[in-house]
């Protein structure tokens, strides 16, 4: 499945991108958006609709009452210092993955409700809606952005080799990805092994079972988001067959992945000391 990333936007994608992360107040786009970019048409259509529902404040709303009933589900204490210290972990490193694994965490969020609300707004016919006028309201200034995200084909063998093992507990077997969090945690090959005891401790049931709960529990928000929701004027809508397949990965995404690395990042940033 392609992407865009975001070293090689260029021109339109690379404005999306940018109005992107001010808007989401994400120091990255996510994996989902960057799918959107490599399908002719798809990105700006989407994001013409998608925008309104965060510059409002009302993806942050829904995400802040879904924040509010989650927790690790189980996740052993994080070590102490000390221990970290000894496998190379120092202040800053640790400064450094808490922020990455924040920032992710916050964004997957917001994109369950937020992409889920897509999907729905398209299942309901939602692209056959009147247009309305393009929001014209100025996004806030852009967070500070995470580093680049590593090539795989630039890892260690044996860290790409973790990666890879850390993304089958949350891509579905029909939905073959990499989620960007561990891409982006692999210059901390010391912290994903440490990581990957407590995330493999839970098969790929476990982690079915636990993302099928968040999305049936933000169920409500998606609708509530997707009935606000209308195409934005002057943006062409993708060819028909571009529109299914946006729906088809909004409801994939959303349901699968999404949510399971809303579960998997909060499982993550328990095994970090505060």
């Amino acid at each position: 499945m392609s992407e865009i990333g975001e070293a090689e936007a260029r021109g339109e994608t690379a404005r999306l991108y940018d109005d992107i992360r001010r808007c989401t107040g994400a120091g990255m786009v996510n994996l989902i958006y960057r799918r959107m970019a490599a399908r002719p048409g798809v990105l700006p259509w989407a994001w013409g609709a998608l925008r309104p529902t965060f510059l409002s404040g009302a993806v942050e709303r829904e995400r802040a009452a879904l924040r509010a009933g989650l927790d690790d589900g189980g996740a052993p204490p994080p070590p102490p210092r000390e221990a970290l210290a000894v496998i190379g972990l120092g202040a800053a490193d640790l400064r450094a993955i808490r922020a990455t694994i924040d920032a992710y965490n916050r964004a997957n969020l917001g994109n369950l409700a937020a992409i889920g609300a897509l999907a729905a707004f398209l299942a309901d016919g939602g692209a056959a809606r009147p247009p309305r006028p393009a929001d014209a309201a100025e996004a806030p200034p852009a967070p500070p952005l995470l580093p680049p995200i590593p090539d795989m084909a630039a890892l260690p063998a044996a860290t790409a080799d973790l990666v890879r093992l850390l993304a089958a507990r949350a891509a579905p077997p029909d939905t073959p990805i990499i989620p960007s969090l561990y891409r982006h945690l692999a210059p901390w090959p010391a912290f994903l092994a440490l990581a990957a005891a407590s995330a493999l401790a839970l098969d790929r049931a476990a982690v079915a079972a636990r993302a099928a709960a968040l999305h049936a529990r933000a169920r409500p928000a998606m609708a509530r988001l997707a009935r606000a929701m209308a195409p934005r004027e002057g943006t062409a809508p993708p060819p028909d067959g571009e529109l299914r397949a946006l729906a088809d990965l909004a409801a994939r995404f959303s349901a699968g992945p999404i949510a399971a690395m809303v579960a998997l990042g909060h499982r993550m940033r328990a095994a970090l000391p505060d």
